[in-house]
């Protein structure tokens, strides 16, 4: 689990592992390859990654392609984008937008249930940018 300490507030470590909690909580109750919080400028926050990537690059292109999918739905009439979902070969990335600030990010596979995450997803974000907004 890797926390961005410089754009958390005090006390961080209290922040640093309520969120780690939720984003255990997610990871296991999808049975995800991974799941982040972080800015929507491309900072991270928190994540739960089974494996280890370059996450200043990765964040930033989610944010890139976050921002990019809000701007389609606004050319396209819609005010609010759900997710942005990305299939790719064996995984599918899944970003959906928390609140102006944040956002999140889902690493699923075949065998995950994002379904469930999907019908507690207001409760997580909820819980999240308390988390985030607290102290």
């Amino acid at each position: 689990m890797i926390v961005n300490m410089d754009e958390l507030e005090l006390p961080k470590t209290e922040k640093v592992k309520k969120l780690t909690q939720i984003l255990d909580t997610i990871k296991e109750n999808g049975n995800l390859l991974g799941v982040l919080l972080a800015y929507r400028d491309g900072g991270l926050i928190a994540e739960n990654f089974r494996k280890n990537i370059n996450f200043d690059n990765f964040t930033s292109m989610c944010a890139s392609v976050l921002e990019s999918a809000i701007s389609l739905g606004r050319t396209m009439g819609d005010k609010k984008t759900a997710k942005v979902i990305a299939e790719l070969g064996t995984q599918t990335i899944v970003i959906t937008e928390c609140d102006e600030k944040t956002f999140l990010v889902f690493d699923l596979i075949y065998e995950s249930n994002f379904t469930t995450i999907q019908n507690n997803i207001q409760d997580y974000i909820h819980k999240l940018i308390l988390i985030i907004n607290e102290f």
